[in-house]
């Protein structure tokens, strides 16, 4: 590749990578450095005591499948503890396929998930100073670019909520516009790194901003081609006039099927959970895309203000529950003032105009439903439906910017670089200064927004114990702060509602039909419940055995009080201990088995959507069970009786049952089409059964049913996913070989 005139050496030496490598591992320990003081302890937020999504999902997440190979020696297809069982396999934020994750089975998640959030900002930085250093900015004051990227504001913000995938994808952010760029200057040689970062960042566990880094991407490569195009059709330039960019020189359309490459090498490459994922997805209550209310709530006008001051909103962060992280549009004063620097009078490198053009049209996106360009992308672009928070994309925002930081400070002195020592030790003495400055004021936020708790959820409580020996394969219904998601799973019991990312459409319907009329459905247990609010036919369906509420609850009819005490906050943050929580425990008395055997049969008629919820209203499930259709036709039918659950695991449960005419075992966990069924060793046909559940047809006499798991799309995955990344070692293994010293 020839050099343009103007452009610096884009490259750093080994030395000066090491060299930075270390600086900003220095200043990602000072930025985190509640952690680094006391690095046995969890990384959490400083609003709300530090509940956060790594204390309520992702610990159990990452813990999970060590979890399961302890209890049942296998790898969990299934987690049937919350919400009536979800997949685990095709749930992108189960972070399974992210290998950094797999560290967490061995040595536990705690402290280990909060030093990986800590080591994803270090490299965020890292490939943040490898871009400035690809846009021709001198190593040394690439640096800051790197000091901006470990401590970018807005991801800061998102690790103090817990927002660990979003943290890991993140750091993928600036690697793969850093790849990219050398795609761009090789025109598409160098596709593969640009497929690999972008691979990463998808096992990262978060899809949006990937999908929307790749959509971007992917609007550079065509626009910049259709220019090349345009450009070669015009005259020959004049002596007098600017020389277009060689790196275009041949055919034009190259780089754009090359592109295409990497299009099909990402595919390939995250197959595993990308075919899994997608059939999951179809299942979900977003599988229709969401309103453009929904999907397009981002940042508002107010928001500019938070430019200059991130606190104009929020005030004070401790007290913070309305999402400040969302729609934090604040990238640290001084960076931003020398990204506007960098735009200004660094216009003459190549990739700045690019990179300003990336920024306008992110914080374009960014305001959501406020934006023609954004209502625009919601009508005519697949998948952008699908997510909400739009303003998600200021992660790329803030690596871009960052990038221009770099620039704005490197084009700021231009007659100091190649000066006299002296002046040369005057450069490095302002660049330290202005290091040392964006490190406080970054550092500044990091510290107002983050903290440490010495234990991530409470142990052992009186409500643990005592659900642990009166329960069997039931459920309880707790609101998470009583009696939490993590406990469950630790308990290895279950409960109807859950935190999860991946809401099943049949589970929502059954959650619906709990709730009383007029009022929103809680999927994940959030919030308070009354007794005389839940449908009681229904709770008894769920298998709902016991009920955990506040002490205040009285006893309603079916419902018998028979605990009651007080336990500790959830999360034990390093402030003041809060108050101990006053709770009650109530015992349905008329809950039904997990496993029955039934033969009335009322047609349905619909699958999935919401007419069927009064119908399942009015259903006595002791009496008949609603199915699309009946499958027996004039036969004696079966009484309702009692199944015994002779083995329950993750991935496989065994029934025996006795039916004394023709009908149905029904097993109140949630239908999926990755669940299969054997009765009697033989093959038989798995319905949906009372919207939600499963069932399988039969005969007179006693059986054996044995359901189950095999996640859909996971095995062609595995498959695609592993030749994909052989070739992509091939590649690269010929690609060092032919570049090898003496070839």
């Amino acid at each position: 590749m020839t050099r343009l005139p103007d452009q610096p050496d884009v490259s750093a030496t080994r030395r000066e990578l090491i060299w930075a490598a270390g600086l900003l591992a220095l200043v990602a320990l000072l930025c985190f450095h509640e952690l680094t003081r006391h690095p046995t302890q969890v990384l959490v937020g400083a609003h709300r005591g530090g509940e956060n999504d790594l204390t309520t999902y992702f610990l159990r997440a990452l813990e999970w499948p060590r979890l399961t190979w302890q209890r049942d020696g296998q790898f969990p297809g299934w987690n049937p503890h919350l919400s009536l069982g979800a997949p685990t396999i095709g749930n992108p934020q189960a972070l399974l396929s992210y290998p950094p994750n797999w560290l967490c089975w061995w040595f536990g998640a705690v402290p280990t998930a909060s030093w990986l959030l800590v080591a994803h900002h270090w490299w965020a930085g890292l490939g943040c100073y490898l871009l400035a250093v690809r846009l021709g900015v001198r190593p040394t004051s690439a640096l800051l670019a790197g000091v901006v990227g470990v401590a970018a504001p807005y991801a800061i913000a998102h690790t103090a909520e817990g927002h660990y995938a979003q943290t890991c994808m993140m750091a993928w952010l600036p690697w793969t516009l850093w790849a990219f760029e050398r795609f761009l200057s090789t025109r598409g040689e160098r596709w593969l790194p640009v497929a690999i970062c972008l691979a990463l960042s998808f096992f990262g566990g978060h899809v949006q901003e990937t999908y929307y880094l790749t959509l971007l991407l992917s609007g550079t490569v065509t626009i910049t081609t259709a220019a090349a195009c345009l450009s070669r059709n015009r005259p020959q330039h004049t002596d007098t006039q600017p020389q277009p960019d060689d790196r275009w020189a041949g055919n034009p359309l190259q780089p754009l099927f090359r592109w295409f490459l990497v299009e099909i090498a990402i595919v390939g490459l995250v197959a595993i959970d990308l075919i899994p994922t997608f059939i999951n997805s179809r299942l979900t209550i977003r599988a229709g895309g969401l309103p453009l209310a929904t999907s397009g709530d981002g940042l508002k006008p107010r928001h500019l203000a938070q430019l200059w001051n991130p606190a104009v909103l929020d005030g004070d962060i401790g007290r913070a529950t309305n999402g400040f992280w969302e729609t934090l549009l604040y990238f640290g004063l001084v960076p931003t003032v020398l990204a506007v620097i960098g735009v200004l009078r660094g216009g003459h490198r190549r990739g700045t105009w690019r990179l300003t053009l990336l920024v306008l049209v992110t914080l374009l996106f960014a305001f959501g439903s406020w934006s023609p360009f954004f209502r625009m992308c919601h009508a005519w672009l697949p998948g952008i439906a699908s997510f909400r928070s739009p303003a998600r994309v200021l992660y790329i925002s803030s690596m871009l910017v960052a990038a221009l930081a770099a620039v704005g400070w490197d084009s700021l002195w231009p007659s100091l670089w190649d000066a006299s020592p002296s002046r040369r030790r005057l450069r490095l003495m302002a660049t330290a200064l202005i290091l040392g400055t964006i490190s406080w004021e970054l550092g500044a936020y990091a510290t107002r927004v983050l903290a440490t708790t010495s234990a991530a959820t409470r142990q052992e409580t009186v409500v643990s114990r005592f659900l642990r020996d009166h329960m069997g394969n039931e459920r309880v219904m707790a609101q998470i702060g009583v009696y939490s998601d993590n406990e469950a799973v630790l308990d290895g019991l279950q409960k109807p509602q859950g935190y999860e990312p991946f809401p099943m459409s049949r589970h929502a319907l059954a959650i619906t039909a709990l709730t009383p009329p007029g009022l929103k459905a809680d999927l994940s247990g959030f919030q308070s419940f009354r007794l005389q609010d839940l449908h009681k036919p229904i709770a008894d369906l769920l298998g709902i055995r016991y009920a955990v509420t506040h002490a205040q609850q009285r006893e309603h009819a079916g419902w018998k009080r028979v605990a009651t005490g007080k336990i500790p906050p959830e999360v034990n943050s390093a402030s003041p201990a809060s108050p101990e929580l006053p709770f009650a425990i109530f015992e349905n008395e008329t809950v039904l088995p997990r496993a029955f055997v039934v033969g009335n049969v009322t047609v349905s008629g619909e699958s999935s959507t919401k007419a069927v919820v009064p119908l399942l209203k009015d259903l006595n499930p002791r009496d008949s069970v609603l199915l699309l259709r009946d499958v027996w036709a004039n036969v004696p039918r079966a009484k309702f009786a009692p199944a015994t659950i002779e083995h329950y695991s993750p991935n496989e449960v065994v029934v025996h049952a006795n039916a004394d005419g023709h009908g149905y075992l029904v097993l109140t966990d949630l239908f999926h089409p990755g669940w299969s069924a054997v009765v009697d060793g033989q093959p038989t046909n798995l319905l949906p059964a009372d919207v939600s559940f499963r069932a399988v047809p039969l005969t007179p006499g006693e059986h054996k049913v044995t359901f189950r798991f095999s996640p859909p799309g996971w095995r062609l995955g595995a498959i695609v996913s592993a030749v994909s990344w052989l070739g992509v070692i091939a590649l690269t293994l010929r690609r060092v070989s032919r570049t090898a010293p003496g070839n």
